[in-house]
């Protein structure tokens, strides 16, 4: 089994040293908006394309891979290493695509869907907590 990744044009990639915890969370979504008009009609549209989002759960979660050689007050990561704060905040921001490449060999164009991160420090330097990640299809 591979190490999970993500990966940019002209960034330091981030190699995750723990997987993602198994069995992973998959939502399909179909693009399309449905509701009722003020007569009482039903509509459906489609409002954008087809995308799965990927939920990456992590649990025990190095501070190195979390927040490592990230500089909060001055917003920058340290050259040379990455982390996932840092691929939060600046790497995938404003909805930046990137390569999530997967513990199983899979590559996957994707985008950060959450706009919080949420991690809690559950022990000496390690982290639980997830991820979404958007994928277009179709």
């Amino acid at each position: 089994m591979a190490d999970a990744a993500f990966t940019a044009d002209g960034v330091t990639p981030l190699i995750f040293s723990v997987n993602p915890s198994y069995p992973g969370r998959l939502g399909l979504g179909s693009g399309r908006v449905s509701g009722k008009t003020e007569g009482g009609e039903d509509y459906l549209y489609t409002k954008g394309k087809a995308y799965v989002l990927y939920t990456l759960r992590f649990e025990g979660l190095l501070a190195r891979d979390f927040d490592g050689g990230y500089d909060y007050a001055a917003g920058v990561q340290e050259g040379g290493s990455q982390s996932l704060v840092n691929w939060f905040v600046s790497v995938a921001a404003d909805g930046a695509e990137f390569t999530y490449s997967d513990p199983f060999g899979g590559t996957h164009q994707v985008t950060l869907a959450d706009t919080v991160l949420e991690f809690t420090l559950t022990d000496n330097g390690l982290y639980d907590g997830a991820l979404t990640l958007r994928e277009t299809v179709g």
